[in-house]
């Protein structure tokens, strides 16, 4: 085929039908991809993918040759002229955005001065704490999880997930049958008529994505180790329990007829005699000891912990398989039964679903499609990327970074979005949302905004195609 064959058929009116019968495709195919997975994973998919864009390139071809063929003009054809004129500029516009362009956003709060604009691309920072330097890494712009292998001195990229949630897996304890004892995890729900609550705590090192400490509304609740649980109901005026680590025992300060001292400032301490050692505890405020030079001893296996500290408010202890509350003045410790057990509040239930001694819970990112409601993302809405750091694997998430030590060096690691440092400053003054009448469905948004230049401050009011323009 002759160039002249080719020009007169990008310029015909047939393939100008079938190009915009296929961008019209694409267009459908967008918009419900995009009305149901959500703006980003549209445009990762759809929208901003070489296919999508050949089509609007061949759009682009189809205009100008159609003009082209049709020269030296007629006055006839003037409005031919004019629309395909405009069709032309809003095409090299559009060219002209996505090339030099910035899509993104910026958050304003009240009162608070903001020039950073985070724009649609993830990225990896690594920050070198010592260093004061940091390095930055451009993720793929993909919807579908992807795999790496991209390294930075002992720092591996192993497969990025664009779209993800969390499930809770146990992974198995490397720590020794003894040691298990003390580092166990437990799963347990509370409920009544009106709520119910399921949650998860641990006393494993490696569950960094669990606490042992908990607040339910006015309820806290505290994990203590479960050897603890024989002890922690037997009545001592000091409310002071003691526990060895080595053999996973505990007693009362009673049963050894330790005696309770005060300080000159009255604060009370207890001294225990450990193998030859004198040990000196104040219970309200450390379960450690301190040495004779008066240096906190964490290497010391016997512990102390003071049940006064659980006075203020509604406390419920769970103890691995046990839990312990007060009741009229009294502590109250007992198994959890498979019925469960009558707490003291509210009617509160309380049912032990898990108890693990040799794993430990964590939540791991699985890849997933995204799904969309009321504009929001109900499912996928978390990025995740698998990292090695010295061989150990890591999941680093836009919701939590990593500290990591690489060879005696601190580094911190962050999944975000890249930034944007704008050469001013924005702070809202005011944000206005009308509603539909008789619903509570938004109408408008208007935005009351300072401009801070080096020509100095200036009120504006950004609202629907009334937008904020400077420099």
């Amino acid at each position: 085929m002759s160039f002249h064959k080719i020009e007169r058929h990008l310029g015909s009116l047939k393939f100008a039908v079938i190009i915009i019968s296929i961008f019209t495709l694409f267009m459908v195919v967008g918009t419900f991809v995009e009305s149901y997975y959500g703006t980003e994973f549209a445009n990762r998919t759809v929208y901003k993918k070489l296919p999508f864009m050949l089509i609007q390139a061949m759009m682009f071809l189809s205009i100008v040759y159609a003009v082209f063929l049709r020269l030296p003009g007629k006055k006839r054809l003037a409005g031919f002229y004019t629309i395909h004129a405009g069709l032309v500029i809003i095409g090299a516009g559009s060219y002209a955005t996505y090339n030099a362009g910035l899509d993104g956003n910026i958050t304003l709060y009240p009162n608070t001065p903001t020039r950073t604009v985070s724009l649609n691309r993830d990225q990896i920072r690594l920050e070198f704490v010592a260093e004061e330097r940091s390095v930055t890494y451009h993720l793929p712009y993909t919807a579908l999880e992807t795999k790496l292998g991209d390294r930075y001195d002992e720092i591996e990229l192993v497969r990025y997930m664009p779209f993800a949630d969390k499930i809770l897996r146990w992974n198995p304890s490397q720590y020794s049958s003894t040691e298990s004892k003390l580092y166990h995890s437990g799963q347990y729900l509370i409920t009544n008529d009106r709520i119910s609550q399921e949650f998860t705590m641990s006393l494993h090192p490696d569950a960094l994505d669990f606490k042992s400490n908990l607040t339910l509304g006015p309820l806290s609740i505290h994990y203590l180790p479960q050897s603890l649980a024989y002890c922690f109901d037997r009545p001592d005026p000091s409310d002071v329990i003691f526990w060895n680590l080595d053999d996973h025992s505990c007693f009362s300060a009673i049963e050894r007829k330790i005696k309770e001292k005060t300080t000159q400032s009255g604060k009370r301490f207890i001294v225990l005699k450990h193998q030859d050692e004198f040990l000196s505890f104040f219970p309200d405020f450390s379960p450690f000891p301190m040495s004779q030079d008066f240096n906190i001893d964490t290497k010391s296996p016997i512990r102390a912990i003071s049940r006064r500290l659980f006075d203020e408010g509604p406390n419920l202890v769970l103890l691995g398989k046990h839990a312990a509350y007060k009741l009229d003045g009294k502590w109250v410790a007992q198994e959890i039964p498979k019925a469960g057990l009558e707490l003291p509040w509210m009617g509160f239930m309380l049912y032990l679903s898990r108890h693990q001694e040799g794993s430990y819970p964590t939540y791991e990112p699985v890849y997933t499609l995204p799904i969309q409601k009321n504009n929001e993302l109900i499912r996928g809405g978390m990025k995740a990327i698998e990292v090695a750091i010295q061989g150990k694997k890591f999941w680093l998430t836009d919701e939590k970074s990593i500290k990591a030590s690489v060879n005696g060096q601190q580094i911190h690691l962050f999944l975000e979005k890249e930034t944007l440092t704008l050469p001013f400053e924005f702070t809202l003054d005011r944000f206005k949302m009308d509603h539909d009448p008789g619903t509570r469905n938004p109408a408008s948004y208007e935005s009351f905004v300072t401009l801070f230049t080096r020509d100095g401050p200036s009120k504006h009011h950004v609202f629907m195609n009334n937008p904020l323009k400077h420099a």
